[in-house]
């Protein structure tokens, strides 16, 4: 993902940074030959780890390797005051990085670009599979000796931490990290059924993940329709916005984002990743590309229904794939009927659902095509 415009990434924060591995191993050009999946036996990565049904780690030697890793450039880095916590997941890692007020302080970009060579040496150093000059395999082969394929992404995602409050619900989003992996194996099913919860008190339909709600970084998004201006919107809620600093991540409290246009929203969907959830009822274009956006870059949605649903409600089959993946959760506040909604009433149920998620959000993201 791209980073913040126009932030100063050497500033000492915390950061929570993410890295995936790649689904399949490229070819890597080298003075020796090509490094391919194929020359060294393998088409896709090994798992850095596994997770119990209790929901712990499991490690294997990628993952102690991987730890090592990390304990080395810790201490390496002047710039690193510390990272904790972390975990390693089998296809990815999360550390909350702590960069130090130092002089000749470097970017988070060149630590960050640095652990992944580390990481991604430890791991070939673990797995180095047996690959005969004849290509046909042997136990009494010599190991790959092609430069190794990368195993991260070449994209990776940070969030920001400044606001008050987020730090803990990091920090516990982390840390939970492999039981909810565990519960997301374990509930397949559970999530692709509705049914009725409670959430502060109140009763809703829900559809997905419900755990979704308790993610440290919510964001709800308003993209209005074309041939809509700033002056012809509802004020839902006058939220001041923050003249102190124009970062849609770090938003305080009760404060909204400045209006932008639909590339600034592109933008800061995508900064929404592992961690964060978009809030929204995804029914405008620039909604339903904010919310693409939002997937990609590995975060979650929450979408508020105006109709009601029932038990046997389903969404579209793309929809069902992301519930029952734990990244997606319908919610409604209304009970399911038989009439059509009427156009008033739509209207009537979309402030409303605005108003919801502007009350129950962390930051506030609005534009005008």
């Amino acid at each position: 993902m791209g980073r913040l415009p126009g932030f100063d990434y050497k500033r000492p924060f915390f950061y929570m940074v993410t890295l995936r591995r790649v689904r399949v191993l490229q070819p890597t050009a080298s003075a020796g030959g090509i490094g391919t999946s194929q020359t060294c036996g393998v088409a896709k990565p090994f798992p850095f780890c596994s997770i119990s049904a209790e929901g712990r780690v499991v490690p294997n030697a990628i993952t102690e390797a991987f730890e090592s890793a990390i304990r080395e450039w810790t201490g390496f880095w002047r710039s690193v005051e510390s990272v904790s916590p972390h975990v390693v997941m089998p296809d990815h890692l999360h550390l909350l990085i702590k960069l130090a007020a130092v002089e000749k302080a470097v970017s988070l970009s060149v630590v960050v670009g640095d652990l992944r060579k580390r990481l991604n040496r430890a791991y070939w150093q673990v797995w180095q599979p047996p690959v005969p000059a004849d290509g046909k395999g042997s136990a009494d082969a010599a190991p790959c000796k092609t430069l190794a394929p990368h195993i991260f992404e070449e994209s990776w995602h940070d969030w920001i931490v400044k606001k008050e409050g987020q730090l803990a619900g990091f920090r516990k989003y982390i840390l939970e990290n492999p039981l909810r992996h565990a519960r997301r194996q374990a509930n397949r099913q559970f999530f692709t059924r509705a049914r009725q919860i409670t959430f502060r008190g109140v009763r809703y339909w829900a559809y997905g993940n419900e755990a979704l709600l308790e993610l440290p970084v919510i964001v709800a998004i308003k993209g209005h329709r074309r041939g809509m201006s700033p002056a012809d919107a509802c004020d839902c809620k006058n939220y001041p916005a923050d003249a102190g600093d124009s970062n849609p991540q770090v938003l305080p409290s009760g404060a909204s984002a400045p209006p932008m246009n639909a590339s600034g929203l592109m933008g800061a969907a995508s900064r929404i990743g592992p961690g964060g959830a978009g809030l929204s009822t995804f029914l405008s274009p620039l909604e339903k590309d904010a919310g693409n956006e939002i997937i990609k870059s590995g975060g979650v949605l929450i979408v508020l229904s105006m109709q009601g649903f029932g038990e046997r409600w389903h969404p579209t089959e793309k929809q069902e794939r992301l519930c029952a993946a734990g990244r997606m959760l319908y919610l409604s506040p209304y009970e399911p009927q038989a009439a059509k909604l009427s156009k008033k009433e739509m209207y009537i149920r979309a402030h409303a659902l605005v108003d919801w998620a502007l009350e129950h959000s962390s930051e506030y993201l609005e534009a005008w095509p």
